[in-house]
């Protein structure tokens, strides 16, 4: 079953901080996780270090000034809830990269800003080219057309759907297993999608529905059999996943594959990012190896928020 025992959301201040925490907090009641809270001070050149708190390249106010909003943030957040924040100085993409091994982060909690620089863009991309932690990436307020629930789930007999492509190589499918994870613990539809891609295919029994299908339906455990669709499509992957999210109307999307793979046919950096710029909510990837464990965020200047 998929366990989330931390989340880390790494909030910049913008509009689109509030709803990230938000969400990163009903994920964190969910699983009965912890929330870190994070603040890089400065985004400076992608070769420099990471400095912690009180970085002797900053102003003691600035470092507490953003310790101050962090708080703040963390303070309208449930009591129930273990919180803590962490504000950091240097290269934004190290900081988080280096804060997500800290704190041992099972999931990354982030939006991705449009018309933004490239350096600020290329978080996400960083994370998911190198990372091997489980990354959810929103969007600005009014991109996503619907947000995934989580805890509130569970008082609200609303039926959400979520999209998960399924490529049939290899044989373990870590994305799929967390979206059927997803449907046993929310009210969950499942949507499966295999997209054949017309380019690739050598022999066309490997695009015949007649043997496709199967494969699809096998992955398909029996307990939520009755709450899961299989789809199959042939076009590109990008447009054709995108427009299933639509759709469908789904909530998330659940990729899979995006880290340190020697082949990746589905989620090149260019594909991901392309999935997420097109889809109409929040998208989930999955990393194909599970990180290793890091090291304890006591070592580091924290504030704990209780």
């Amino acid at each position: 079953m998929i366990a989330i025992r931390t989340a880390l959301c790494p909030v910049d201040f913008s509009a689109a901080s509030a709803r990230q925490v938000d969400l990163a907090a009903d994920i964190c009641r969910a699983f009965g996780a912890r929330l870190v809270l994070h603040h890089n001070v400065r985004d400076v050149s992608a070769g420099a270090g990471v400095g912690w708190m009180w970085h002797a390249d900053h102003a003691p106010s600035e470092s507490i000034g953003a310790a101050s909003r962090l708080s703040r943030l963390a303070a309208r957040l449930p009591k129930e809830l273990v919180v803590e924040t962490c504000v950091t100085s240097g290269a934004v993409i190290t900081g988080v990269m280096v804060v997500a091994e800290a704190a041992e982060a099972d999931l990354i909690v982030l939006s991705e800003h449009a018309g933004k620089t490239e350096d600020h863009a290329s978080v996400i991309e960083t994370l998911l080219d190198r990372s091997n932690r489980a990354v959810l990436a929103l969007h600005d307020p009014g991109a996503d057309i619907v947000l995934p629930r989580f805890a509130s789930a569970h008082n609200h007999n609303l039926m959400q759907a979520i999209l998960v492509p399924a490529n049939l190589t290899g044989e373990s499918h870590p994305s799929v297993d967390v979206a059927f994870d997803l449907a046993r613990l929310l009210p969950v539809r499942v949507h499966l999608l295999h997209v054949i891609e017309p380019r690739r295919v050598r022999d066309r029994s490997e695009a015949d529905p007649a043997t496709i299908k199967p494969r699809l339906a096998a992955l398909v455990p029996a307990d939520v059999a009755a709450r899961t669709t299989v789809h199959l499509d042939e076009d590109n992957p990008v447009p054709a996943i995108v427009e299933a999210a639509k759709r469908f109307g789904v909530s998330c999307i659940v990729m899979g594959e995006h880290t340190r793979r020697p082949v990746k046919r589905w989620l090149t950096r260019d594909n991901a990012r392309a999935i997420l710029h097109g889809a109409p909510c929040p998208v989930w990837y999955v990393p194909s190896v599970k990180p290793a464990a890091g090291w304890s965020l006591e070592r580091f200047a924290l504030s704990r928020e209780q």
